[in-house]
């Protein structure tokens, strides 16, 4: 098994701890960023899923309220919500957490949106460090 196999899911996990307890961040300020927020476990009957996706330079600059809201209906349709995501510091990958019924629900959500996804990881357990 690749080393990738093994960090992916741990990478994942750490992705949903509350904030504070995952790798702790260089300050610097020309970086900006949201921290990502504590989240409630997926509702009953939902997994959840997270999607690595790469993007063209400049791909997500327009991604602005009336997007994510676009994305979020289309999103709807297929049961699939978005949770949040992380990206590198020049935007052209991105984590997101989805919760979903199915792997091919968020594959669906991601064609009804014209996104890409580069591979999809369930991530149904969550490790703390306590």
């Amino acid at each position: 098994m690749s080393i990738r196999s093994y960090a992916l899911p741990i990478l994942a996990a750490l992705a949903l701890l509350p904030s504070g307890l995952g790798a702790r961040q260089a300050s610097t300020p020309t970086a900006a960023a949201d921290s990502a927020p504590a989240i409630q476990a997926p509702e009953t009957g939902l997994r959840r899923f997270m999607v690595v996706r790469t993007f063209p330079a400049g791909a997500l600059a327009g991604l602005d309220a009336t997007a994510k809201k676009a994305v979020n209906a289309c999103n709807s349709t297929h049961g699939v919500s978005w949770v949040y995501s992380y990206a590198n510091a020049d935007k052209t990958k991105t984590f997101c957490i989805y919760d979903g019924p199915s792997e091919q629900a968020i594959r669906d959500a991601a064609t009804g949106n014209k996104i890409p996804v580069d591979y999809i990881v369930e991530i149904p357990v969550v490790l703390k460090p306590q």
